[in-house]
């Protein structure tokens, strides 16, 4: 057992920038995968909650008469439906000191138990003549405690009263902060809200007159972030009301433009989020896979002296099965923060357009542990398959290094017009990149995954830029480019790092035959930055396909919405990351031991 401690920690400190990589790549991955993932439903958790907390009314019935509901025609309703919450408003837009404004009137002294106004600041009126106003926006006017408000109307008489501001609100019908548009002509958009208690109209045309009604369905609970359950539910008893009720229009949240709005864009991001979720799932387990089995390669004289020692298959595997447990679990573990940080910003992202409630801290983190959990079994699952291909080799097989790769014509050197136009350093790194078959599929499948997701997350930040309402959207294009970004730099560090540790011999080789620095470094860069840019290149018309499907599948932007040059971009930015990993790993190139190296294997 001492003995094979002993080759287990000498293989951690001898791969430790492989397990260091692996760790990163992991962290980077998970973090984005659960940023994403969680976004959808903590905006669900976070508004369901606060709809429950204000009474937010499932249905608002609205008269198109100027007189509005009669006595009887509230009563029927109430009666009828009123069961879980019932109020009555006179709602109208009107011209308030030259501004477009919706001006509730209502019982606001004794604050109605369903859609209630959430105090920002201030107090509620406690006497005539005192109003609330609704909370400054992107759009709406901002007005302070203790502005007065001068109110004229003319209904049959003119109507005049100057009122003084007590408090500021939040209506929850009224979530979006660029527009909220008119009562009577949609394509304007009022620029105020303010809500005066009826007792101010005592004696006039406006004093029992209501043309708006709220009731909600009885079990609040099947809301839940327009659940199936709570569409069907709406679906019935408007169609129901309807029927009874037909002079009268309901609507329903899915009628109402900011609440409706949010929660289109929430289910948007959660779309876009679980196509990128399985898209970098993927490539990390590609990029792990890669990483495992050329580290079996490395490791055929290890594993051929356990072998011989007696150590079973089973002992053996479970060495490299720790080295991608342990690497896994500590990378996920780090991605759980970054995570919940990508989260809160998507989350916060919100709040430049809609009225949104505190983030819901102390929930569950579902996508979390479910993608954790699938990234996990599925690496560790294909690391054994690899290592067990590797035990199932005799010692004597393993111990003898693996012959060359038999040396032939590629399709280039088949094509004269280019082959004898290339000098010999060339001829010799295509001859390398096209004769490794596995590492070049690899490398190049690697490398085009991550092209897909910088260019994904740059066309999605171009067609957002070109619609309105989207900036949920701009964020997420944001986090995706940046956190593809990253990946794409990690997968071609690990890479390139990988191909310098297992070429050593040939590497020290043609230091011995006296190849400077400078020289042995193009040797082997030119190889990862022809690799990369084949890569890049190909992940042009797969990047094309997968925008195509994504646009599709959320029914948001459109191919020509992207820019000509995120086409030139993408590439540029793979090959600017290829150069830094050049950059980092060239100081490893040079110190490469020639003697260590080029020792026969015993």
């Amino acid at each position: 057992m001492r003995t094979y401690l002993k080759t287990l920690f000498r293989m951690f400190s001898k791969h430790i920038t492989r397990f260091l990589t692996i760790i990163a790549i992991v962290l980077i991955s998970m973090g984005i995968s659960a940023g994403l993932g969680e976004v959808e439903d903590k905006i669900n958790t976070a508004l369901t909650n606060y709809y429950q907390e204000q009474n937010i009314p499932d249905f608002v019935v609205k008269s198109t008469s100027l007189l509005g509901f009669s006595s009887a025609d509230i009563d029927a309703i109430e009666a009828e439906y009123g069961s879980a919450g019932f109020a009555k408003n006179m709602c109208m837009d009107t011209d308030v000191e030259g501004q477009l404004t919706r001006v509730y009137v209502s019982d606001y002294i004794n604050p109605q138990e369903i859609n209630k106004l959430e105090l920002v600041s201030g107090r509620m009126p406690t006497a005539l003549n005192e109003i609330v106003v609704e909370r400054a926006t992107n759009s709406i006017k901002s007005y302070k405690i203790g502005d007065t408000v001068h109110f004229s109307i003319s209904m049959g008489i003119s109507l005049e009263k100057d009122f003084t501001v007590v408090g500021i609100v939040v209506n929850p019908l009224i979530m979006h902060k660029d527009k909220e548009p008119s009562l009577e002509d949609q394509n304007k958009n009022i620029l105020q809200a303010i809500y005066i208690d009826e007792t101010n109209f005592a004696g006039t045309l406006l004093s029992g007159r209501y043309n708006e009604l709220y009731f909600s369905l009885e079990d609040d609970k099947l809301f839940d972030g327009f659940s199936d359950s709570y569409e069907k539910k709406v679906k019935e008893v408007k169609e129901e009301f309807s029927d009874k009720y037909p002079d009268f229009a309901v609507l329903t949240l899915y009628e109402n433009f900011g609440v409706y709005s949010t929660h289109y864009y929430a289910h948007t991001v959660g779309q876009i989020s679980l196509i990128f979720i399985v898209f970098f799932a993927l490539i990390t387990m590609l990029v792990v896979f890669s990483t495992m089995t050329r580290l079996f390669d490395e490791e055929r004289g290890q594993i051929a002296c356990l072998k011989t020692l007696g150590y079973s298959n089973s002992m053996i595997i479970s060495k490299y099965v720790l080295f991608v447990l342990i690497s896994t679990l500590i990378g996920g573990a780090l991605s759980f923060g970054i995570g919940v940080l990508v989260t809160k910003v998507l989350y916060n992202a919100f709040n430049i357009q809609y009225q949104m409630p505190q983030f819901p801290d102390g929930s569950s983190y579902p996508y979390y542990f479910i993608t954790f959990a699938v990234i996990l079994v599925v690496t560790l699952a294909l690391t054994i398959v690899a290592a067990l291909k590797m035990v199932r080799v005799k010692p004597v097989t393993l111990l003898t290094p693996k012959a060359p790769k038999a040396g032939k014509k590629t399709f280039i050197e088949k094509i004269p017009f280019i082959w004898k136009h290339l000098s010999f350093k060339y001829k010799s790194t295509l001859r390398n990149v096209l004769l490794f078959k596995s590492r070049f599929f690899m490398t190049v499948i690697s490398i085009m995954g991550s092209a897909i997701l910088v260019l994904a997350g740059l066309g999605l930040w171009d067609c957002a830029l070109k619609r309105e309402n989207a900036q949920s959207i701009v964020t997420i294009s944001i986090v995706l480019v940046i956190f593809s970004a990253l990946l794409s730099a990690l997968v071609i560090y690990n890479i390139t790092n990988i191909n310098i540790s297992e070429r050593n011999r040939e590497i020290a080789t043609l230091m011995v035959l006296g190849y400077q620095n400078k020289e042995v470094g193009g040797y082997i860069f030119r190889e990862i930055y022809i690799m990369s840019f084949i890569g890049a290149l190909l992940g042009l018309p797969l990047g094309y396909g997968f925008l195509e499907f994504v646009f599709n599948l959320v029914d948001f932007g459109s191919i020509a919405d992207v820019n000509w040059w995120t086409w030139i971009i993408t590439p540029l930015i793979t090959m600017v990351f290829s150069s830094l990993a050049s950059l980092l790993l060239y100081p490893k190139l040079t110190k490469t031991d020639m003697n260590a190296s080029l020792k026969t294997l015993e």
